[in-house]
């Protein structure tokens, strides 16, 4: 660390000797045993997750001193070329998970804590593609709870009792990332072993951390209170690690920021309380000019102290971070506290010991958090906070005691998965609506799809069976048995939809490669991967519709309808409740797209709207009550298999098939 720089007399170097950090000092001391025990460990396994998890992007999770971890697995993992890395909270994890098709890296020195059990439990729920927990202890609550495709992760530590601020597992925990990384990478480990127990034993060497608690004596004098830290991107692991040691030990008030954000008006604040701030700053070679700049700007009567280091990259974060246990022995030096055991007011554990998350997350499923979502992207003004859990049950209890004569199903997305467009349902899918269809229970499609449809499902049902079965084509404009082949049928074009086309057709360089829709008489029908630009496209096709209240535009998975307005998917519960058994029987509505702009959203609106999966904000209807990793056709198989008959043209649904994990 460069010596503090300043001009005032009264900043002379104070006698370390009575101040020293005995506890935090003594766990400093065996940190180098530490980083050769993680040096002589194993990282395959380990190597081996970071390289499967390079392709999806990683929330990483940590509170505390873990967050330190989680900051250093998102730097090796930008380092490393992989995807995008989520730096977050076990609250902000557990409240608004980014899942499911993200990995999750849960970093905890114990694994006991109730914040982290919540994150853990969260990325169970909402199926995490791969869990990895990394912790010091194989003996954890989080271990304990276990579950399939999570891997657990053991950093070895060689202080027992890690101590307030758990450095010996965090820094077993950077070591053994360093290295897994290094691995991946396709380096030599014995290698980079030997050079990484070589820096922590010149970082964490007694007269290193003397140098630093002398540096930070002379620039700390009584009256000073405030930390700025400023410091490379690359180093942001370490700017971390010294801001949350000094808030969790008392230290002293800290502010973290690089050095251009510092420069959009932070700099205020040295200009209003300069006499209470010391400037520390935290360099790689390409950020020292950054430094340098702001350096000579700042008025001399400011302390201002450097830790530099090499080129940006992790075995230079690795170094930083080795080095900011120095700082923070030495503020505790400067301040008379002992970081490591600064003592902890009893309201203070108490608050730490708080199972607010846990109970918060207690009734959320992947059910509730879709509904939120959904509530979310709409954001209503002035909504009151939905008790989603509770209209979740009521909506179940609805379910349960339902009897229904009819199913309604869309079917691109619900009866055939969006990529298998064009072929037909799969056998399973096929049997469980003949039974249904055996047993009396009437159904009906909506689909935005013309004669197609019929064409692939004629070949696979008895001629019985496609004369009991109505369709609803174009998005419920025209209705017909799935015996009627209504390509050869004369239809009367809609005029507005005439009129839209011939717009659509006079949009210059909106399509890839002259595509245009086929021209129907009730329906334009635009694959979205036909866009030559989406949001360009988009923005046309909503122009051409509005300027025209005869029409309205839907989506589904893979492409846009636009549609005449008086053309809608609950036209065919109209039409088949005529063909139930008995009309006071309920009607099941089952969709893909029931959120707001979706094909099927007012076809989900009723009092029985299932939707495989995307939903909308509404309380009463329109619900995903599947696990978070089924939907499409194997979230109706799931509904289809919970049917049960009860007598002629009759059934109810066993919501707990769908809800199983």
């Amino acid at each position: 660390m460069a010596e503090a720089t300043h001009s005032q007399e009264r900043h002379r170097p104070k006698s370390i000797g009575k101040l020293m950090t005995s506890v935090f000092a003594s766990k400093l001391d065996g940190l180098r045993n530490t980083v050769s025990a993680a040096c002589g460990n194993d990282t395959g396994l380990l190597a081996e997750a970071l390289e499967r998890a390079a392709e999806y992007p990683v929330a990483a999770v940590g509170s505390g001193g873990s967050a330190v971890a989680a900051e250093f697995l998102s730097s090796c993992r930008t380092w490393l070329l992989h995807s995008a890395t989520a730096v977050t909270t076990p609250m902000a994890f557990a409240l608004d998970p980014v899942l499911p098709k993200w990995g999750v890296w849960l970093f905890t020195a114990s694994g006991e804590n109730a914040d982290i059990r919540a994150a853990f439990q969260t990325a169970v729920k909402e199926h995490a593609r791969r869990i990895d927990v990394v912790t010091a202890r194989s003996k954890s609550l989080v271990a304990e709870m276990g579950a399939d495709g999570a891997r657990l992760h053991i950093v070895p530590v060689t202080e027992p009792k890690d101590g307030f601020l758990a450095t010996h597992s965090l820094t077993s925990t950077v070591t053994s990332l360093l290295l897994a990384s290094d691995q991946v990478a396709g380096h030599g480990i014995a290698e980079r072993s030997d050079r990484v127990q070589m820096r922590s034993e010149d970082l964490l060497s007694s007269s290193a951390r003397t140098r630093t608690i002398e540096t930070i004596a002379r620039a700390w004098d009584t009256g000073r209170d405030t930390l700025l830290i400023l410091h490379d991107p690359a180093l942001t692991a370490a700017a971390v690690m010294i801001e949350t040691s000094c808030w969790e030990a008392g230290l002293c008030r800290v502010q973290r920021t690089d050095f251009r954000n510092f420069a959009h008006g932070r700099h205020v604040w040295l200009d209003r309380h300069g006499e209470h701030t010391v400037v520390l700053s935290l360099t790689c070679d390409r950020s020292r000019p950054f430094w340098e700049s702001i350096e000579s700007c700042i008025p001399s009567l400011i302390p201002r102290m450097n830790l530099g280091f090499g080129a940006a990259g992790r075995h230079t974060l690795f170094d930083a971070v080795l080095s900011s246990f120095g700082v923070v022995e030495g503020l505790g030096a400067a301040m008379g506290i002992d970081p490591g055991k600064p003592g902890v007011a009893d309201f203070g554990r108490r608050i730490f010991e708080s199972q607010d998350l846990i109970l918060a997350i207690k009734d959320e499923d992947a059910a509730t958090r879709r509904k939120r979502r959904s509530e979310q992207r709409s954001d209503e003004p002035n909504r009151t906070a939905a008790p989603w859990s509770a209209r979740r049950d009521e909506f179940i209890e609805r379910l349960r005691v339902a009897e229904f004569g009819a199913l309604i199903l869309d079917y691109d997305g619900t009866m055939v998965a969006t990529d298998k467009r064009g072929k037909p349902p799969t056998g399973p899918v096929l049997d469980g609506v003949r039974t249904l269809l055996d047993g009396g229970v009437a159904i009906a499609l909506a689909t935005g799809r013309g004669g197609s449809v019929g064409e692939e499902l004629r070949d696979c049902l008895s001629a019985e069976h496609c004369e009991r079965v109505l369709v609803g084509y174009y998005n419920g404009a025209h209705i017909a048995p799935l015996s009627v082949d209504i390509r050869k049928t004369s239809l009367k074009p809609d005029a507005a939809i005439l009129d839209a086309f011939d717009s659509i057709r006079a949009e210059s360089g909106m399509f890839l490669d002259g595509w245009l829709p086929k021209e129907n008489p009730f329906q334009i029908t635009i694959a979205i991967d036909k866009l030559a630009s989406s949001a360009d496209g988009l923005r046309r096709l909503r122009a051409i519709v509005g300027s025209r209240s005869e029409l309205k535009m839907v989506r589904s998975g893979h492409s846009i309808d636009i549609c005449p307005a008086w053309a809608a998917k609950p036209r065919v519960l109209d039409a088949v409740r005529t063909k139930m058994a008995e009309g006071h029987l309920q009607m099941l509505a089952i969709g893909d797209s029931g959120d707001r702009h979706g094909n099927d959203y007012d076809l989900l609106g009723g009092d029985f709207g299932l939707s495989v999966d995307r939903v909308c904000e509404r309380e009463i209807s329109c619900w995903n009550l599947l696990p978070g990793d089924v939907s499409g056709p194997d979230g109706l198989l799931r509904i289809l298999g919970g049917m049960r008959l009860t007598g002629a043209g009759r059934a109810r649904l066993d919501v707990s098939v769908l809800r199983r994990l």
